[in-house]
């Protein structure tokens, strides 16, 4: 749906920085379908600097330069799974203390581009330790980063061990570069189901509130939850057990994931260098949930929201609204 130039010109005086207005999704579920558009974007989106080409070509450099041989994995060996597991603590401490490290200690490019400038409530009794930071960094790396070697380990071992087919490149080359994107939908799919499910109050009281302390997120509360959300989040990859895939779909699964979930949660829209945006990573999208809690249970791949009518598009109409109709309800 093309936007009017007045709705290309919105401002949310409740925000910093907010990308154009409304925010909408991904053109891959527009109706009537638009190929020109579709295709603008896969060019722009998909198959340009993006955090989604640096996990493929992340992924092809650990397939091809970090990955022990898969005979080797076959077995479970020690050696191996720590050197996995090295790589993995590297990488996250790279990707999420990194970013980290550029926007909120050196505040290399102060708040531009930042969503929300509020004071983050770093000090308090809600947090492990009484620190915001240490509780995001303490479940992230105490019981996130175990739980994503726990899959790894399992589907490469599947994998290396011959219970799973590898799905080779020569096997159908079509399928093998279509389920890389195919791969984005379908975690688009699992997230929302389950997102909805966790924000049920006995599940969410339980688990899902300790993503829900960070109203303002920065990088390192992307991948900060509950031992049982972290596990039903990973869990997306064991559709590697039904669907034809190569341990290289298992790593960009993974990055995706992980990663994905760190940049998406930086707080800022773009990594803005010397007057230039080095790479895009917030999303401003999923941003609005962790304001206003009820809506944008999903991501922009797919329609949910809108479907199922939580869809929050960043205007202040739409927060009126969404107040109104809660109100409502009670």
């Amino acid at each position: 749906m093309l936007l009017s130039n007045q709705q290309e010109k919105q401002i949310n005086k409740k925000w910093n920085f907010h990308p154009k207005l409304p925010v909408g999704f991904y053109p891959i579920f527009d109706w009537p379908p638009s190929p020109k558009r579709l295709l603008n974007f896969i060019w722009s989106y998909w198959l340009q600097k993006s955090d989604r080409t640096i996990f493929l070509f992340l992924a092809l450099f650990t397939f091809y330069i970090l990955m022990p041989p898969m005979q080797e994995m076959a077995t479970l060996k020690i050696e191996w799974i720590l050197m996995l597991s090295l790589r993995n603590y590297i990488l996250i401490l790279i990707v999420a203390g990194g970013l980290h490290w550029w926007f909120f200690v050196r505040q290399g490019q102060g708040n531009k581009f930042q969503y929300d400038t509020m004071t983050r409530n770093n000090k308090s009794r809600i947090f492990t330790f009484n620190n915001n930071i240490y509780d995001n960094m303490f479940w992230t790396l105490a019981t996130g980063l175990p739980i994503w070697i726990f899959f790894e380990v399992l589907l490469l071992w599947s994998f290396a061990s011959g219970r799973i087919e590898v799905f080779q490149f020569s096997d159908g080359w079509i399928w093998f570069c279509l389920w890389f994107p195919i791969l984005q939908i379908w975690q688009s799919f699992h997230f929302y189901c389950y997102h909805r499910v966790l924000h049920i109050p006995f599940f969410y009281k339980i688990a899902h509130s300790v993503h829900h302390r960070n109203v303002n997120p920065g990088p390192w509360s992307g991948y900060s939850m509950h031992p049982i959300e972290q596990t039903i989040y990973i869990s997306s990859l064991l559709i590697h057990f039904v669907i034809p895939s190569h341990p290289l779909h298992i790593l960009y699964h993974l990055y995706w994931l992980v990663l994905g979930t760190v940049s998406t949660h930086a707080g800022y829209e773009n990594i803005w260098v010397k007057d230039k945006n080095l790479l895009t990573v917030g999303s401003f999208f999923h941003h609005l949930h962790h304001r206003y809690f009820n809506c944008n249970y999903g991501n922009p791949e797919v329609p949910f929201d809108r479907w199922f009518g939580t869809y929050h598009d960043g205007t202040e109409a739409a927060t009126k609204s969404m107040r109104n109709k809660s109100a409502n309800m009670k």
